[in-house]
């Protein structure tokens, strides 16, 4: 992507989710999340997004960066040279180190613990111009390499890449980091656990390398599709109505990981849509034993019961959800409303 240099302007865009946020809180942050620009060997420039993690270090995504010969920062107009990197290119993480680099780092969050509807702020160069604060809610939590795979409603493009995604009260929970191609509301965060587990401790090589390409440096994300994370290939598979193939997947999805509600989750969903409910409830029933406080999995189960008829599993869900997830537990509500009349 090509775009010149540009002073970087705060422009807060609101969502229904932003009403309980406090936006004055995330304005201090503008001042640790930069724009990156990435000059390749081609003569090309890479534009993206760093978020400051320690004194003189930021992170992006590798593939902003990949293909750079030298990189800098940009803040209130003025560039700041990157010195060396440290990358950990499967999980899409770069690491630079600005040794002048006065930005303070932002506050790491302290827990890994998220859920589903929790209030997310998703700060990042969309467009590669100016800094957007976007506000909006977790949807969806994926089990991947140790941690959580976060999907958010938070929309954001490849300038963003690389960007903070913050909880409520203004930590960093993610990294903002790819989006599935044909998919309207599919935005995928890598979580803080890679983040803090890659931070280089040192600060002298062999941990920090010369700016450099890095040869081979393809993500998770990236890649044949049947060699993608199950979760992609089923989101993928879903917004195709491809409901068949969906359970195909599932089924092997379980057999790899059969400790993770997702795959019965994913099943449930397939099956509700072919109007084949008692095995939607077969299947979310299997989801919330599996991960009890799974709000996605109740609302499945509780959608389906009530396709069904089955008035005592709706209540069940309606009981979860409204300590779960009040959110889905107004939606479960306004669907069975809809289904009545």
């Amino acid at each position: 992507m090509r775009a010149p240099a540009l002073l970087a302007l705060l422009v807060l865009a609101s969502a229904a989710a932003a009403n309980n946020l406090d936006r004055a809180a995330f304005l201090p942050l503008t001042q640790s999340v930069v724009r990156v620009e990435a000059r390749q060997a081609s003569g090309g420039l890479g534009v993206g997004t760093a978020v400051t993690v320690a004194p003189g270090v930021a992170v992006t995504n590798c593939h902003v960066t990949r293909d750079a010969v030298a990189i800098r920062v940009i803040s209130h107009g003025r560039p700041w040279t990157v010195a060396e990197q440290a990358a950990d290119a499967v999980h899409d993480l770069c690491f630079l180190r600005v040794p002048d680099w006065p930005a303070p780092p932002v506050r790491l969050a302290d827990s890994d613990h998220l859920r589903t509807g929790q209030q997310v702020a998703a700060l990042g160069f969309t467009g590669g111009v100016g800094a957007t604060v976007q506000f909006g809610a977790i949807t969806a939590l994926h089990r991947y390499d140790g941690s959580n795979i976060i999907e958010t409603d938070t929309a954001f493009t490849s300038g963003a890449s690389g960007g903070g995604l913050f909880d409520e009260y203004g930590a960093l929970i993610g990294l903002l980091t790819f989006r599935l191609r044909g998919v309207a509301s599919n935005y995928y965060s890598v979580p803080l656990r890679w983040i803090r587990d890659g931070l280089p401790a040192s600060t002298t090589p062999p941990t920090w390398v010369a700016v450099q390409p890095l040869a081979g440096a393809q993500p998770f994300w990236q890649g044949d599709a049947d060699r993608l994370p199950y979760f992609m290939r089923v989101a993928s598979l879903h917004a195709q109505q491809r409901w068949d193939e969906i359970i195909e997947i599932a089924e092997r999805w379980a057999a790899f990981d059969p400790s993770s509600a997702e795959p019965d989750l994913a099943r449930g969903n397939a099956y509700q849509q072919l109007a084949r409910f008692s095995q939607a409830i077969e299947s979310f029933d299997r989801a919330v034993k599996l991960a009890p406080r799974h709000a996605l999995a109740w609302y499945g189960f509780g959608r389906a019961s009530a396709s069904a008829g089955d008035t005592n599993g709706l209540a069940r869900a309606q009981a979860a959800l409204n300590d779960l997830d009040e959110q889905l537990a107004q939606r479960l509500r306004a669907a069975t409303a809809r289904k009545k009349r």
